[in-house]
């Protein structure tokens, strides 16, 4: 079973929920599990324990907004990790996920990947119904990737 690592910002908790909720459908058929950093459990080590969701390999899925793009720790040792990850083969995909408008397209690792949704257009920018379409058409693309 594959692990989607989910990289957040704790102000974007919200929609991390979302959108877990949205893949737990998968999970709960036994397609995958989802791995966030609120399944460490109290007294953990939190930074062993993200190092190693991490290098389970599998799918990330990078919540972009301006949040998560100013958090020291996402800037200084998700990203960089998930993208050695990658680029070591290690890591199959690394899938950015606009969720908040920002100015996503002045990151130069981020101008470099295919992002969702397909336009660029922030979940929160759409509707209710229409952000949960997506939602829900993002967790059918990752279902894709999980049983290639």
């Amino acid at each position: 079973m594959e692990t989607i690592f989910i990289s957040y910002s704790h102000k974007d908790e919200d929609w991390k929920d979302r959108l877990v909720t949205q893949l737990q459908v998968l999970a709960l058929e036994g397609h995958l599990e989802t791995w966030d950093d609120r399944r460490i459990g109290a007294g953990e080590d939190w930074y062993s324990a993200i190092t190693q969701a991490m290098e389970k390999g599998g799918l990330a899925v990078f919540l972009v907004s301006a949040n998560s793009l100013t958090s020291e720790f996402i800037r200084t040792e998700e990203i960089p990790r998930l993208l050695a990850l990658r680029d070591a083969g290690k890591l199959r995909r690394l899938i950015p996920l606009v969720i908040k408008p920002c100015p996503w397209q002045t990151v130069e690792w981020l101008k470099k990947i295919n992002l969702r949704p397909r336009d660029g257009k922030p979940l929160s920018s759409m509707g209710e119904a229409a952000a949960e379409e997506a939602l829900a058409a993002f967790a059918m693309e990752i279902y894709q990737l999980t049983t290639k």
